[in-house]
């Protein structure tokens, strides 16, 4: 029996598997008149979703209905006389009763005579255990009486020196991100053109070159396919038009592997930290009792 239930654990493990390595894909169509972004995974479509129809209200049997859908017999009379009947009505329930001469005795309040439970040995001992703990990391060393307390300034140190060896870190495996999404089947068709015709070739140029060389510097950063790039020119008009389409692919499974070798990393590194903090604490709390036993040799 266990063996069976090994064998479906390891089969649904591997279909999560496989289900991960299949691409998320993107398709980016942007136009003068705007862009078109569809997002899928698989055979299901997760932008732009399908609008949900809005489901009818049924009425339930026994449900009152409304003053509208109210027969004309059942709605009330608004009349002058049923007006003066409710005036009158509410005149007298609203009448305050008579107070009597005798003081009120209000109830004396008893006093709380609960304690709080006492703690029981098993917390007291955890207490203990944790203030022993904090000894033991923190040195016992009393701050000097001309020391001032630590500015923002010095603070912002220490933070930023507990983040520093995170950053490179950080840095490394985001380039590895970026370095994972592959841009596919990229095509470009812009129409640039200006009444005069050396304007027109000099236009043309420049978004050529913008062009291309943008096209180049994503490529430093991600995975790009170009498929076609087409700038046309027109003379004697002032024309500026054009089409761009693309694909967009990252596996989940690639983004997963990434982001668990760099928690990894980020827990040596503060496993790191806290035995170097443990050490200074120690070497600190040497000098302290050092510091003590030289002056009781001065004071014998």
């Amino acid at each position: 029996m266990t063996i069976i239930v090994l064998y479906i654990l390891l089969g649904i493990i591997a279909l999560i598997v496989i289900l991960l390595h299949f691409s998320v894909r993107a398709t980016i169509k942007a136009s003068k008149q705007g862009a078109e972004i569809k997002v899928k995974w698989l055979f299901f479509t997760l932008y732009p979703r399908k609008p949900k129809k809005p489901k009818k209200s049924k009425k339930k049997k026994g449900e009152a209905e409304t003053a509208d859908e109210q027969p004309e017999s059942q709605q009330t009379d608004l009349s002058e006389e049923s007006l003066e009947e409710f005036i009158k009505q509410a005149e007298q329930t609203s009448e305050p009763p008579e107070h009597s001469d005798e003081p009120e005795t209000s109830p004396e309040k008893e006093p709380d005579t609960t304690q709080e439970p006492e703690k029981t040995d098993k917390q007291q001992a955890k207490k203990a255990k944790k203030e022993k703990r904090k000894k033991q990391h923190e040195p016992d060393i009393e701050p000097a009486e001309g020391k001032k307390e630590k500015g923002k300034l010095a603070q912002l140190k220490d933070k930023f020196n507990m983040v520093k060896p995170y950053i490179p870190l950080g840095w490394k495996y985001f380039r590895k991100i970026l370095k994972k999404i592959r841009i596919t089947d990229v095509q470009a068709d812009v129409t640039v053109g200006k009444e005069d015709a050396y304007e027109a070739a000099l236009w043309y140029g420049k978004v050529q070159g913008f062009l291309f060389s943008t096209m180049g510097w994503l490529g430093c950063i991600f995975t790009i396919k170009l498929k076609r790039l087409d700038v046309h020119c027109e003379f004697n008009e002032k024309v500026m038009d054009g089409e761009i389409y693309l694909k967009v692919k990252i596996r989940p499974s690639t983004m997963i592997h990434i982001a668990f070798c760099m928690a990894i990393k980020a827990l040596c590194i503060f496993i790191r930290q806290k035995k170097e903090q443990k050490l200074k604490a120690q070497a600190a709390r040497k000098r302290h009792e050092q510091q003590q036993k030289q002056q009781q040799k001065k004071a014998a």
